[in-house]
């Protein structure tokens, strides 16, 4: 009885900070475009900056949306038919397009290393979408501004894994204890509340649901001077 209602507290602090996530950037969009509307953006810079940011919230509750329907539907949702060639390099660099204008506020850059390599590996192109922009969406909210994000992948020859391995440097570091719980459901570590106030702590842990299903791991090693690694591992 205690658990199902640590279970059913657990739910209604998800939702409400989902909620909130959500409301806040259409508020922003809507600002957005009643300035537009009544012609209170001066010039054409300002206007397409508007749009950019605006675009940017949006994309931003696109990724909540996704990631509540993903935790909704379960595994079940996605069939094995539905498994394709995924280009690696191509995929990457799409997902870090969504965050370009976010990133270039924070002079931010989400670099791949090696575009030439194009490593390929059969899965859900839109579930692997999914978890890179997760991981890019935390860099970006949490990273130390001036502090690119470098992405190296490559097939690990004793295994026949790829491995995708995300760096970056965190505005604030992370402590280890709070390392172990990344990926638990619901959990945000100190240093981002106190970037952050709210966040739904669904993301990351719906990218290890996603790539464990598909045979893979996740992990994150944090070091000195605020250093963060994500490590991605996935059947080639």
């Amino acid at each position: 009885m205690e658990n199902e209602e640590k279970m059913d507290n657990l739910d209604l602090t998800l939702l409400a900070n989902f909620v909130h996530q959500v409301v806040n950037p259409l508020n922003g969009v809507a600002g957005t475009l009643d300035n537009l509307a009544n012609g209170l953006n001066e010039g054409e810079s300002r206007r397409l900056q508007r749009l950019n940011a605006a675009r940017a919230q949006l994309e931003q509750c696109i990724t909540l949306i996704r990631n509540l329907a993903f935790l909704a539907q379960g595994s079940g949702g996605v069939a094995d038919d539905d498994r394709r060639k995924i280009v690696i390099p191509q995929v990457i660099i799409e997902s870090a397009m969504f965050f370009q204008e976010d990133g270039k506020s924070k002079g931010i850059e989400i670099k791949l290393n090696d575009r030439v390599t194009q490593n390929t590996i059969n899965g859900h192109p839109e579930l692997i979408r999914q978890v890179l922009m997760n991981i890019f969406d935390n860099f970006i909210k949490y990273g130390k501004k001036g502090h690119n994000v470098e992405i190296d992948q490559r097939i690990q020859k004793s295994s026949g894994m790829l491995i995708i391995e995300i760096r970056g440097i965190s505005e604030y570091r992370i402590d280890q204890d709070e390392l172990k719980k990344i990926g638990t459901l619901g959990f945000r570590g100190q240093n981002a509340k106190k970037i952050i106030a709210s966040g739904s702590g669904l993301g990351m842990s719906i990218c290890k649901k996603i790539i464990e299903e598909q045979g893979g791991s996740i992990y994150v090693e944090a070091g000195a001077m605020g250093k963060v690694l994500f490590v991605v591992k996935l059947p080639a």
